[in-house]
C-alpha cells in the first residue's frame, strides 16, 4: 500500500499567520515551490498560502506585500490534511472532494511533508491522478 509519506515532498517550510505576503514570496521562491502551510507555534497548520493568494488577495487588490500578513488572507474554512500513514488514493480522494491542489502531512511534530499534484504524478499510477486532477479542476 502507498502511503501519503511514499509520495510527500519532505521537509515542508510553514509560515506563521504574522510572516508577511512578501516573506511568504520570499519563502516560495528560495523554496522554488507555490504554496505553505500556515503555522501556529507549536507547528499545527491553521491554513494555507498559495502563489495565486499572493497575486489575487494581495498585488491585484492593490495591498502593500510588506505589511499585509499571511494570517490575514481570506481562509475557505477547515485545513485539508493527511497523516503520513493515509493511503495515497485516500490523500488524492481527499484533494478532488475539496478541490485543493496540495495537502500537508501533518504528525504529532507538525508538518512533516506535502502532496501535491505534481507528487502524485511521479509516484501514481496515471488514471489514479488523472481522476483526480480533473475532480480538483472542476469548476
Amino acid at each position: 500500500m502507498t502511503t501519503a509519506r511514499d509520495i510527500m515532498s519532505h521537509d515542508a517550510i510553514c509560515v506563521t499567520s504574522t510572516e508577511t505576503a512578501a516573506q511568504a514570496a520570499q519563502a516560495m521562491a528560495a523554496n522554488d515551490i507555490g504554496a505553505l502551510p500556515i503555522c501556529d507555534a507549536r507547528g499545527g497548520v491553521t491554513g494555507m498560502v498559495t502563489d495565486r493568494d499572493l497575486t489575487v488577495h494581495v498585488m491585484a487588490a492593490g495591498y502593500d506585500p510588506d505589511t499585509y500578513q499571511v494570517g490575514d488572507l481570506p481562509q475557505s474554512g477547515e485545513v485539508v490534511a493527511a497523516a503520513p500513514s493515509d493511503e495515497a488514493d485516500k490523500v488524492l480522494e481527499r484533494m478532488a472532494e475539496h478541490k485543493v491542489r496540495r495537502i500537508p502531512v501533518v504528525d504529532d511534530g507538525g508538518v512533516s511533508g506535502l502532496v501535491s499534484q505534481a507528487d502524485a504524478a511521479l509516484h501514481m499510477p496515471e488514471t489514479t491522478v488523472g481522476t483526480a486532477v480533473a475532480a480538483v479542476s472542476e469548476p
